[in-house]
């Protein structure tokens, strides 16, 4: 299927499934991040208290870490060496491996729950195998929860387009640009889900919960980043109290929670 979603593009190349890069971040900031996530609670209505669950895609396992911590069994699989070996450092008790979420070594419908943090917009093909694997490896009933940028009014009306013209001016001046990412609107990132098969439950933003930080405008705007990781300088929380009474103006994210 083809996408018409904005597509993200950079000076640097990125590796499928890692818009960032790991080597510049720490785990600690990732598991401090969590609890001022939106994902927290929708993590906790949603995902079972005794089934087995898989982050496919677990990074540098932010998500991973403090799900374990708070009893849930689940199990992480990563396609970058690196990023396992740092996890293994950081606990050996965790259940991690290095495998691609295109195409995983678990059964067909063997998992209670999978969820999938900002990984298959990396796809510059599309998401479908991805969540074609997602499909499979889920058991009957079994719940999805996906998050993928999302293309919010902000994005839609000023950032996107200046990020266009930037992009057609590195190629005016004949720079090697990379695909980075899509930033998918509502219906489209629907769309995908309902073709692999899946039945829609519940739509959230993805972002924080908090009202003076806002994923959405630390990722796109870096002026308005303080030194702390993933926080905003005084400019930023000061817009992020204003415009997150707008949460779907500014979020980062879009949350699809679905069932096979």
């Amino acid at each position: 299927m083809a996408i018409s979603s904005p597509k993200i593009f950079t000076v640097r190349k990125i590796d499928a499934q890692h818009a960032h890069m790991w080597s510049e971040r720490r785990i600690e900031d990732e598991v401090n991040a969590c609890p001022n996530r939106n994902l927290l609670k929708i993590f906790s209505q949603y995902l079972p208290k005794n089934g087995l669950i898989l982050e496919a895609g677990c990074g540098l396992g932010g998500w991973l870490i403090t799900l374990s911590r708070m009893g849930y069994k689940i199990e992480g699989i990563d396609f970058d060496k690196k990023v396992i070996k740092r996890l293994n450092r950081f606990d050996s008790k965790l259940k991690i491996s290095i495998q691609n979420v295109e195409s995983t070594i678990y059964k067909t419908n063997s998992l209670d729950a999978c969820i999938s943090l900002g990984v298959i917009e990396h796809f510059e093909e599309g998401p479908e195998l991805a969540l074609n694997e997602t499909f499979r490896i889920l058991k009957p009933n079994g719940i999805m929860i996906l998050t993928v940028p999302y293309n919010n009014f902000i994005r839609k009306t000023i950032y996107h387009p200046l990020r266009t013209a930037f992009t057609n001016y590195l190629r005016y001046k004949k720079r090697k640009i990379y695909f980075a990412e899509y930033r998918f609107n509502k219906k489209e990132i629907i769309n995908q889900v309902k073709n692999a098969g899946f039945k829609i439950v519940d739509i959230e933003f993805d972002d924080y919960s908090i009202k003076t930080e806002s994923l959405g405008l630390w990722a796109d705007w870096p002026m308005l980043r303080s030194s702390k990781p993933y926080k905003l300088n005084l400019l930023g929380r000061s817009l992020a109290l204003i415009i997150n009474s707008f949460p779907w103006l500014v979020t980062s994210g879009i949350c699809i929670i679905a069932r096979k």
